[in-house]
């Protein structure tokens, strides 16, 4: 008795809802009803906290102009409507890709798929772009390592300092503003001092690095052959 007191239930739905307002579930008893909201000009969602605390800060409010249609899913269960009620879901759904695309067009379309995608890598931590103005693809970085190889346009790079891949090499640090020194400055001496430091400490790197070592055959970086 149940099956046909659910199956005229049914019926009645369908003879009272438009199509767009009702769909029938041809897989089980159950249908699928569809609500487009109209809201008024001061429509305000409230969120409040449950915490022991419930301070200010906990709870959330927004006013809201536009929201996609409300989707009312049930099913009917077999002993249903004497015995068990009806199981349903209420969910909000919104638009699919292909109804934005239709809605906005191609152009605008791209732009937001576009800036989606950027928005999604940028929350992936090992995620780097490659450093070439001309590329700037995203390339994965492998776990512990500091080397980013493009797969768009090959190029090998340091993570850390987006260099051209230097092996053990330290990053190159970047060329720092020569000094101004003024009459009258207390702190020139010292400042001349770490200038000159650095400076000689870079000179003496370098020519370390001409007499011990040579350019990898591969990427030309400079490499120290140890032999035992």
């Amino acid at each position: 008795m149940s099956r046909e007191d659910q199956e005229d239930e049914l019926l009645a739905l369908t003879s009272i809802y438009a199509e767009d307002e009702f769909k029938r579930t041809d897989a089980a008893a159950g249908g699928e009803f569809q609500l487009c909201l109209e809201l008024p000009s001061d429509f305000v969602i409230s969120i409040k906290s449950n915490s022991a605390t419930n301070s200010s800060a906990d709870n959330f409010e927004n006013t809201v102009s536009f929201l996609p249609p409300i989707v009312l899913n049930f099913e009917l269960p077999p002993g249903y409507p004497s015995t068990t009620p009806p199981n349903f879901t209420l969910s909000c759904k919104w638009l699919t890709p292909t109804q934005v695309k239709d809605l906005v067009g191609e152009q605008l379309f791209s732009r937001f798929d576009r800036l989606l995608l950027q928005s999604s890598l940028d929350l992936m931590a090992d995620i780097v772009y490659c450093p070439r103005l001309t590329c700037q693809m995203p390339v994965m970085q492998e776990p512990g390592g500091t080397m980013g190889i493009c797969s768009v346009c090959q190029y090998a790079f340091c993570i850390l300092c987006k260099m051209t891949f230097h092996g053990i090499s330290p990053c190159k640090e970047p060329e720092e503003k020569p000094v101004e020194l003024n009459e009258g400055d207390e702190s020139d001496d010292e400042d001349w001092k770490r200038v000159m430091e650095k400076a000689f400490d870079k000179k003496k790197n370098i020519e370390w690095i001409k007499e011990n070592a040579k350019p990898c055959p591969s990427c030309k970086v400079p490499i120290q052959i140890e032999t035992s």
